[in-house]
């Protein structure tokens, strides 16, 4: 088995230690021969991990198929110094291959003391925003703008990996047959090494480089500090400052509601509605409607209007009207809330100076209309 052990001068641009020292988490990939343990070798597992500032590698690769056993065990042997195991959708494959191999090579191995950070499954309720052709995490990288050396895909090392031992292994026998012959430097097995290697250490390299993809996750998640909120002419403008860096703008929403984010910086604008809405009593049981007032009033204050100018109150008319200025809300949030008629989906709030003001109903706003720009 070969193992390489080296420093990246590496650090993950994402504030990891806000709830994980550095030095208990390791980042990790793998590289199999094909999809199904059953039917495929492991040939190939890479780590990072902190030391001395930086994040460093370190690589076990199977120099034949018997050595899976090894590979593993280095593998499990390393997590005992760690907490936290991140992957990119290791979830779906790495940890579940790993742990069949384990059932297979009869090893007592599992990652049940670990917390399993899958950047994959963090990013999918999420994935709309970024408005990517494919998730895999080279298109991530593209996202964010990272160039990796490596051209190949998993799949396309696998014969490259074929090659390899059969490559080393003629070097091998050739070595003993004949000790005095030349020898090409790099030799062919060593090149095709390299390519192997090199595919896994951009692997762990891009899990590093593109951590801060974790910052739109906490756009949603995290809390945020209103800066401004304000109306002009019919768009309601609420600018806050996010506790998330976001390394590339994004724009999400349409009407009646759109965000931009760029760094800490995010606004949103909604458009807003000026004119005359009604309130719906919820008991409408205790109103009579006055259909020359067009208005619900309560039995209390009914009783003195004439019984030729009042009706029982239903669900549909059992309102007051209300001119001002109003923004949508996709649930009754904020209250009281206003609808044009009883049927409608869609509420609105009242816009005005006391709103403006309180911090407190502008971030729920805010956080509504969030959840929303993501669900649609």
């Amino acid at each position: 088995m070969l193992t390489r052990d080296y420093s990246l001068g590496l650090m993950p641009d994402y504030p990891f230690e806000r709830d994980f020292a550095l030095d208990q988490i390791a980042f990790f990939d793998i590289e199999t021969t094909g999809f199904a343990a059953e039917a495929s070798y492991l040939y190939l597992i890479g780590c990072a991990y902190y030391k001395d500032s930086s994040f460093h590698m370190i690589q076990w690769l199977a120099e034949s198929v018997q050595e899976e056993a090894l590979l593993v065990t280095a593998f499990f042997e390393f997590l005992d110094h760690y907490k936290v195991l991140i992957h990119y959708n290791g979830t779906g494959f790495d940890i579940p291959y790993l742990l069949k191999k384990c059932r297979m090579l009869k090893l007592e191995y599992n990652f049940d003391r670990l917390i399993s950070i899958d950047i994959y499954k963090k990013l999918l309720p999420y994935k709309k925003i970024f408005r990517l052709k494919s998730f895999k995490l080279k298109s991530l990288e593209v996202f964010l703008g990272i160039h990796r050396s490596d051209t190949f895909s998993g799949g396309d090392l696998i014969p490259v990996y074929q090659s390899y031992l059969g490559k080393k292994h003629y070097e091998n026998l050739r070595r003993i047959r004949e000790p005095e012959a030349a020898v090409e430097v790099p030799s062919e097995s060593e090149l095709l090494l390299q390519q192997l290697l090199l595919h896994n250490e951009d692997d762990i390299k891009g899990l590093l480089l593109v951590s801060p993809i974790l910052n739109y996750v906490d756009l949603f998640e995290q809390p945020f500090r209103i800066m401004q909120a304000g109306v002009d002419k019919d768009i309601l403008s609420i600018r806050f400052e996010t506790s998330a860096l976001l390394p590339v703008r994004i724009n999400i929403g349409s009407d009646p509601a759109h965000l931009t984010v760029y760094e800490n910086t995010a606004i949103l604008t909604v458009h807003i509605y000026e004119g005359e809405l009604k309130y719906f009593y919820d008991n409408y049981k205790d109103y009579y409607y006055l259909p020359a007032e067009d208005y619900a009033l309560h039995k209390s204050l009914a009783c003195f209007v004439d019984k030729d100018y009042r009706v029982k109150a239903k669900p549909s008319n059992c309102y007051i009207k209300k001119q001002g200025i109003f923004a949508p809300q996709y649930e009754a949030v904020i209250i009281p809330s206003f609808k044009s008629s009883y049927q409608d989906k869609l509420s609105f709030l009242e816009i005005h100076t006391d709103f403006l003001l309180q911090e407190e109903n502008l971030e729920q706003y805010v956080w509504h209309i969030l959840r929303h720009l993501l669900a649609t």
